[in-house]
């Protein structure tokens, strides 16, 4: 790989190969990102694309707007192939993201509090559900209305056979009323 070729400070050897900035601006990318989905390795190649546009910028302040030649690019660009500098600014992209996850995640706090508190009363809210349609299913229904009307029935069986062996007012209260319903018609 060209980053292999180019380690250390041999820009003389550089210009003698014919090795271009761009050449090496490519070699820069494949040396700081390590596979497709490495955000690291991109967050740290977007820092020395800003350090090298920053070099531009100040190059041109101090050579009256002239901007640096191809040889004066690729020697800066080549001086971020070393592996002190690339493990700096990895290290760098490191601490950005994790920075702006921790932003992220403050802020989403409370959305993801509510989400939680949401999820735990809705699973409280079907098992519930569940319960009553347990405890009130149609067949379960019918089984305490017979239950219940037994129950009544029985009841007031008991309280008819109680009145009748006391002989209770009531008992003869009902036999008035039946005595004078029977005579009028």
């Amino acid at each position: 790989m060209i980053h292999e070729f180019l380690a250390g400070n041999e820009n003389s050897q550089l210009r003698a190969n014919g090795i271009s900035a761009g050449d090496i601006t490519e070699a820069v990318l494949e040396f700081y990102i390590e596979g497709e989905d490495d955000l690291i390795g991109l967050l740290a190649y977007a820092l020395y694309e800003r350090q090298k546009r920053d070099f531009v910028l100040s190059y041109r302040k101090r050579n009256a707007g002239r901007s640096p030649n191809e040889a004066e690019l690729a020697a800066v660009a080549s001086n971020y192939l070393s592996t002190d500098l690339r493990n700096t600014l990895r290290d760098r992209a490191s601490q950005i993201l994790s920075s702006y996850a921790e932003t992220y995640v403050e802020a989403m706090e409370p959305e993801i509090r509510l989400a939680a508190v949401n999820s735990q009363a809705l699973r409280e809210v079907r098992d519930i559900q569940k319960s009553m349609r347990k405890r009130l299913g149609f067949w379960r229904q019918v089984r305490a209305g017979l239950t219940v009307t037994l129950l009544l029935l029985l009841l007031f069986g008991a309280a008819t056979i109680a009145a009748v062996f006391f002989h209770s007012d009531i008992v003869d209260a009902w036999n008035a009323l039946m005595v004078s319903t029977t005579l009028r018609t």
